[in-house]
């Protein structure tokens, strides 16, 4: 361990064992995220790897690059996955999708990335150079001489957004189990890595990349063609505005590939507002990422971290007990992928503490998954409701249906007051289903049986 990497642990350590003496930071509930018009605000208690990476930000852009930079970090361990809570283990395969209103702000995430990337960056380069230089020899031998061997520790990680999919199945042969990284200038280059656009693409290489253990390779004929066969392991950064994200997926039906995605907001500029002023990602910066890029080099193995799975749990009850209320499947069913990305970033950000938790992780995961779930449900929610054939909603945000039912003084209601609410929001009057539902926010402890069919809220 470096001097430098005992240093970061230590300070970590101790900023832990001092909790108590710092605010308990109280986060945004569900019903506040979607209630506002807002992107949900960043925590003012973040963990050491997020407040150090975003340093150099200024305020207005630190929630942009804190929702990209593990996507970076996540390039230097190989081999490390941890213990999901369903019992399956999970690698660090994380992407980001950066969206704004209109144009502007992506810039704010490229020299982090570059800064935090630099070793990988590098090495790719050098080996990019060593592997023209083995074609350039290669093309020169003539056909009755013997010809060069290709250089078998080649490591070209850091990829360009033209790179075409033989030469990624070669760059996964390379890698050797490790991740493959690719900035995308914008969304509609992804295009080229699935062959298709339009009605005909499918998406079948962006699910590809998230599901563990895939299958991803090609057969090819002749002496200098790639033949690959392999788990690939693609990591990638990409944004866009609004429209183009609507209209990039504007062929697909039901939640495919979106729900894969995790999305990060780019607030808006005022207009005549000040422009905003970075910092110096310099030495100094360099320096103080170190500890966390060598710890996560070092990190291996499968590890069962408690304190992630039991924020996962947490992070779970939350958004059920909201889901539970509105009866929004849309929302249910998006959440499921945007926890296990909140676990990964957590178990991220673990292994960069040289295995060391910090309860800021779990404040930083929720507003991760807060932000994801908030812009994915604004912007693909009616179309995923319309394409499963269901009731078409106004998306300000899902809105209790506890909420919408009349009560008395006394919060007591009828059994016909929920079928009256159940058949107003277009969701049909069978009474199996709206019985089921009370059950439920009975279970919750949302509300009590009383005698001769009545009901009270009780939270």
């Amino acid at each position: 361990m470096t001097k430098e990497t005992k240093k970061a642990k230590k300070a970590i350590e101790k900023k832990a064992s001092t909790k108590k003496q710092v605010k308990k930071f109280t986060p945004l509930s569900w019903d506040e995220v979607f209630a506002s018009e807002q992107l949900p605000p960043l925590p003012s208690q973040l963990p050491k790897l997020v407040e150090t990476s975003i340093s150099q930000t200024p305020d207005l852009l630190k929630g942009t690059v804190a929702q990209t930079i593990p996507v970076a970090y996540s390039i230097y361990p190989r081999g490390l996955s941890f213990v999901y809570i369903d019992g399956r283990t999970r690698e660090l395969r994380m992407n980001c999708l950066l969206v704004a209103k209109e144009g502007g702000g992506k810039e704010c995430i490229t020299l982090p990335i570059k800064h935090i990337l630099a070793e990988v960056k590098e090495t790719s380069k050098r080996d990019r150079r060593r592997l023209k230089e083995y074609n350039d020899k290669y093309n020169r031998t003539r056909q009755d001489e013997e010809k060069p061997k290709r250089p078998d520790d080649l490591d070209i990680r850091w990829l360009f957004p033209d790179i075409t999919r033989p030469r990624l199945g070669q760059a996964m042969e390379d890698a050797q189990n490790g991740f493959l990284f690719l900035k995308l200038n914008e969304l509609e280059d992804w295009d080229k890595l699935e062959g298709q656009k339009g009605r005909s693409n499918s998406f079948s290489l962006m699910k590809l990349v998230d599901d563990e253990d895939n299958d991803f390779g090609q057969d090819r004929v002749g002496a200098q063609s790639v033949n690959a066969d392999g788990c690939l392991r693609l990591n990638y950064v990409a944004d866009t505005t609004e429209p183009k994200l609507k209209k990039y997926f504007r062929y697909i039906h039901g939640e495919g590939p979106i729900s894969r995605l995790v999305l990060g907001g780019i607030p808006t500029v005022e207009i005549g507002a000040p422009i905003p002023v970075f910092g110096s990602h310099d030495k100094k910066y360099d320096e103080s990422i170190r500890p966390f890029i060598e710890n996560l080099k070092k990190a291996t193995g499968t590890i069962v971290c408690k304190q992630a799975q039991k924020m996962a749990e947490k992070l779970k009850k939350e958004i059920d007990e909201f889901t539970s209320k509105t009866q929004d499947r849309v929302l249910d069913t998006l959440s499921h992928r945007s926890l296990v990305a909140a676990f990964r970033r957590a178990c991220l950000i673990y292994a960069a503490n040289g295995m060391v938790w910090e309860p800021e992780i779990e404040y930083y995961c929720r507003w991760s998954m807060q932000m994801d779930l908030y812009l994915k449900y604004k912007l693909f929610a009616d179309d995923i409701r319309e394409a499963t054939e269901s009731v078409k909603l106004v998306t300000r945000g899902p809105q209790s249906l506890l909420d919408k039912i009349n009560t008395d003084e006394q919060g007591v209601f009828a059994f016909e007051e929920v079928v009256r609410v159940y058949t107003a929001e277009g969701k049909g009057n069978d009474e199996k289903k709206i019985k089921n539902t009370l059950s439920q926010w009975k279970t919750r402890g949302f509300l009590e049986d009383l005698p001769g069919g009545k009901y009270k809220k009780i939270k």
